[in-house]
């Protein structure tokens, strides 16, 4: 696999999810050491970063690489965890409108009713008023 493609599969375990946790190394005369694993939702290992150890070529240029390599990770971990902090803020805020939209909607429905209400009173009291007043009328002229 090669190192481009090897970065953007961590950083898709990273960005769905996956959690990174330092391994320190089980016998430090090793040359290698496992530096990480990314589990998925189930527990599951799924990749696993080795890494040399730290006294080992330290000059080398895959270490200076490596180095970097985590930097960057450690980068777009911090990034995704604030993208992570802003979306939740922005989903509370959105649900908060939400809750307060479904208020307005139904304050709006009963003053559309009331005004429904008001317009069949005022029809029933005109129909009420017009006998009346050709009675008036009709009397005015007899």
């Amino acid at each position: 696999m090669q190192p481009a493609n090897k970065l953007l599969t961590l950083g898709l375990l990273i960005f769905m999810g996956t959690e990174l946790t330092q391994v320190l190394p089980a016998n430090p005369e090793d040359s290698w050491q496992v530096y990480s694993s990314a589990q998925d939702s189930e527990g599951r290992c799924v990749c696993t970063v080795v890494a040399p150890q730290q006294s080992m070529c330290s000059r080398d240029a895959r270490t200076k690489q490596l180095r970097q390599l985590l930097e960057k990770v450690q980068n777009m971990t911090q990034s995704i965890q604030v993208l992570d902090q802003r979306t939740q803020r922005d989903l509370q805020y959105v649900e908060k409108m939400e809750v307060q939209l479904r208020g307005l909607e139904t304050k709006f429905r009963q003053v559309e009713e009331n005004h429904k209400q008001n317009i069949a009173k005022q029809y029933k009291v005109s129909k009420m008023i017009a006998p009346v007043n050709s009675l008036s009328f009709s009397c005015l002229q007899g």
